[in-house]
């Protein structure tokens, strides 16, 4: 696409001038794909323009055009715009693995400059840079001016690698020109979290215990690392199933690769006596993968196998490897039957359509939301009996209650609900959905329902970290802290390298005994406390610091402008409204506006 085919914004009185991120977007092999078969791909091309184009909003982008393969956009700043571009890429690339016709990608241009927009035209001469730089984009590749990558702040794993001073067409001025290249594959990521590790190394586990890491990938596509976590992802929440099986997180055991500590190492880190690691080779749908079971105290592998499967034979898979393990490690369910029961996708495009949607709610911010639920929504609407489907949506629906995201939110968490409950329909042993109707009956203050649902849950998957994490916030507010701490602990040695939400509820425990001193301590140890400054201010107050008090409160309304104690206080689901006026108490000492 070029600026000439673009069809122009709608009028509007008068000319104006404003500067403007540029972005042009384009579709590799769109032509193509029309005449080898038009039915099959316009459909997918379709699917992916409204994904494109439905998101944009959210970044503070606005489309000017979709020209048959080609999008052009505007953005207010250069901070969001490569942000979006980023995450489309992702998203095209998470999406190829699940065989949705042929893979999707674009090349994407951006620069920054002044735009004239006169009536229905927008012109200028950095739409025409946008436009050559995408032309110079391999596809799938985000190219940038200068201008973009002076203007970018600071983005954790994001780094331009320059091109020099390529020639582009109708262009005299030289100007240099970057690729944007974005670390996190697997291999990389590994031992990140020895930065970041708990206080002291977990104690060895008396009971069997296991760590189950992301598998190798061999194929040499980044698209496959997608593949590699999410086959295991499955085979640790199978594994949590086993009542005296201890069981890593997914968010621990992914920080460790035997590429770069041994066996011996990683079992010390994590507190277990064994692991689990593999490899993956992909050929179209044809999957290989090899697994080893290891001592890691002893660092003897004791038992190895290696499987040649389509990709719709994963959960079969899955399946087969949790009950080897199990095995081999003396741990007695009845797996089989539980396995046999639960309900999966017959189209293996819903399973990953979820698996991208449940990747994107961990980065908890509104956009990510909104496109996650976007996915959710496609996997029901193909799959409209899968439940963890409605898990998820369930889900986004509870987050935009929480963060204050809806525009009706009493409407949003009944919605959490109903989906919660629809999730069970379809499929009453997959542990996610009585958690997620525990998670939005708790905001409804329903705590004694809340906790029965979160006991439902735990006994279908008793170590399932995040889970028991959740319901320890629910014990939090139904008055039961000392509780709560107790179980935040099991969860905390099951997942040794913990985020900060389960520091947030356990400095929430800590706040409904009155522990001020534990609660400010507990908020210190997350990494970005931002969510925890309520609390501090609070308790501060309350020990009568009140530098340190006003300090905090200064925090909460720069990262929140429009808060208020009168509006804030209907957040909280305490059962104990004593609780709530001492916390409320706490607030205004500390200085923050009722």
């Amino acid at each position: 696409m070029n600026a000439k085919e673009l069809q122009r914004l709608p009028s509007s009185p008068g000319p104006r001038r404003k500067v403007a991120t540029v972005m042009f977007a384009d579709m590799v092999g769109y032509s193509r794909r029309l005449e080898a078969d038009e039915a099959t791909n316009s459909e997918q091309v379709v699917r992916s323009i409204e994904l494109f184009t439905s998101l944009i909003g959210n970044y503070g982008g606005d489309v000017v055009n979709v020209a048959g393969d080609g999008i052009l956009a505007l953005f207010e700043n250069a901070d969001h715009a490569l942000s979006f571009a980023l995450q489309m890429r992702n998203e095209f690339r998470d999406q190829a693995v699940w065989g949705d016709g042929e893979p999707i990608e674009f090349r994407i241009g951006l620069n920054i400059g002044e735009v004239s927009i006169s009536g229905s035209n927008v012109q200028g001469h950095c739409v025409n840079v946008a436009s050559r730089l995408q032309v110079l984009a391999k596809p799938g590749e985000i190219i940038v001016s200068e201008r973009i990558r002076m203007s970018v702040g600071p983005m954790p794993g994001v780094s331009f690698r320059s091109l020099g001073h390529p020639t582009l067409k109708n262009v005299t001025e030289p100007i240099e020109v970057f690729a944007v290249n974005q670390s996190g594959t697997i291999s990389e990521r590994s031992s990140i979290g020895l930065r970041n590790a708990p206080p002291s190394e977990p104690e060895l586990a008396r009971q069997p215990s296991v760590a189950v890491l992301a598998l190798s990938n061999l194929s040499g596509d980044l698209s496959n690392d997608h593949l590699c976590e999410g086959i295991v992802e499955d085979v640790i929440a199978n594994l949590t199933r086993f009542r005296n099986l201890l069981v890593i997180a997914r968010h621990s055991a992914f920080l460790f690769s035997l590429k770069t500590l041994s066996a011996h190492e990683i079992g010390t880190h994590l507190g277990v006596r064994y692991l689990l690691a593999g490899s993956l080779r992909r050929s179209g749908k044809r999957l290989r993968i090899a697994v080893e079971l290891t001592d890691a105290e002893l660092e003897s592998v004791l038992w190895s196998d290696r499987f040649e499967i389509e990709i719709d034979e994963l959960f079969e898979l899955q399946g087969e490897i949790a009950g080897a393990v199990a095995s081999r490690l003396a741990v007695q369910i009845d797996f089989a039957q539980q396995k046999q029961e639960s309900q999966f996708p017959r189209d293996m495009r819903a399973y990953g359509l979820v698996l991208r949607g449940q990747k994107l709610l961990l980065r908890f911010s509104k956009e990510a939301n909104t496109h996650a639920r976007l996915l959710f929504e496609e996997a029901i609407e193909i799959a409209p009996n899968y439940g963890r489907a409605f898990s998820g949506l369930s889900r986004t629906h509870n987050l935009d209650w929480r963060y204050s995201w809806s525009s009706a939110p009493d409407a949003s968490l009944e919605t959490a609900v109903e989906l919660a409950r629809k999730a069970i329909q379809h499929d009453q042993l997959d542990a996610r959905g009585f958690a997620e109707l525990g998670f939005a009956k708790l905001y409804q203050r329903r705590h004694d329902e809340s906790l029965a649902e979160y006991a439902r849950a735990t006994a279908l998957n008793p170590n399932d970290a995040d889970i028991l994490a959740e319901h320890a916030d629910s014990l939090v507010y139904a008055g039961q802290p000392t509780r709560s701490i107790d179980l935040l602990e099991k969860a905390m040695r099951l997942n040794p390298y913990y985020p900060d939400w389960y520091l947030w509820y356990l400095a929430d425990a800590h706040n409904a005994m009155g522990s001020s001193v534990d609660v400010i301590n507990t908020v210190h140890r997350m990494q970005n406390p931002n969510e925890g400054r309520r609390l501090l201010a609070a308790n501060f107050a309350h020990l009568d610091l009140l530098d340190e008090a006003r300090a905090e409160a200064r925090e909460v309304m720069r990262l929140h402008p429009q808060f208020t104690i009168s509006r804030w206080r209907h957040r909280p689901p305490y059962r104990d409204s004593a609780i709530l006026e001492h916390y409320v108490e706490g607030l205004r000492k500390a200085g923050l506006p009722d």
